[in-house]
């Protein structure tokens, strides 16, 4: 399986504007993405968007590095992709998630300066920025809004790690991997299209399995209909169908 990465920007028909003008649009752009509902408060959108500074990685470098204390900030991907996880002993990268701009890349430790618990890695070239936790808790005493969309979001992320733990102990790799395909299809533009960006071991270290039994459940997924593959290319023609293998594996 072969990665297939790219980003897209929403095309711009205005004036032209100077790099540092469209890197503030696109730090919005990216802030819309991530806390929709701040869509309804553009005062406090704009206010958000003019705190910290941006942050340019080339493809391969580190973003955040696992056992480093964060000083107390927010990151979000805004331009490019990231590869999060942590390198074994013998030095073997374990990716266990991916991101896209318009996702925070940690949203946990700034409050209490903790240690980042991964490692992030740009694997295309990267615009993240960094948002001081200190001035965004202070916007969030005058903006309900944000405060009520950072209250969310911090929920959302732990309950998905929740979930994701759960999932590893208590559910088979096929359930796993269908349910990753699904969650991948509503984040594509496409009601039944979608493109693995990740590479086979990233996405099998990521869902707990080797790469051996990833290619092998996608072949018996494609041997089944459940899917249709080519290369990182994957069509799902009966979504439904797919909802409920993962329903009834869960079952039984």
């Amino acid at each position: 399986m072969n990665a297939l990465i790219h980003s897209e920007t929403t095309p711009y028909s205005g004036p032209q504007l100077s790099p540092a003008q469209l890197q503030a649009r696109q730090v919005r752009q990216a802030l819309e993405q991530a806390w929709p509902a701040l869509l309804d408060a553009p005062q406090t959108l704009n206010e958000l968007a003019g705190l910290g500074r941006s942050h340019r990685v080339r493809a391969r470098g580190r973003v955040l590095h696992e056992g480093f204390a964060n000083k107390g900030s927010l990151w979000l991907l805004v331009r490019g992709k990231v590869s999060m996880g942590k390198r074994s002993e013998k030095g073997k990268w374990w990716q266990s998630h991916s991101l896209s701009a318009g996702q925070w890349l940690d949203l946990s430790s700034a409050w209490s300066c903790s240690l980042y618990p991964e490692t992030a890695i740009a694997t295309t070239a990267v615009l993240a920025h960094e948002f001081p936790a200190t001035e965004v808790l202070r916007l969030s005493r005058e903006e309900p809004v944000l405060l009520g969309t950072l209250l969310a979001s911090l929920s959302r992320f732990s309950c998905e790690a929740i979930a994701a733990r759960q999932a590893l102990t208590i559910k088979d790799f096929p359930v796993r991997l269908a349910e990753w395909l699904l969650v991948q299809l509503q984040q594509s533009d496409s009601a039944d299209h979608l493109v693995i960006s990740e590479l086979k071991r990233d996405l099998a270290a990521q869902l707990g399995a080797t790469p051996e039994t990833l290619s092998r459940t996608l072949r018996q997924f494609q041997e089944s209909g459940l899917i249709e593959m080519q290369h990182s290319e994957v069509w799902i023609p009966d979504v439904q169908r797919l909802r409920g293998f993962c329903k009834a594996s869960v079952s039984r």
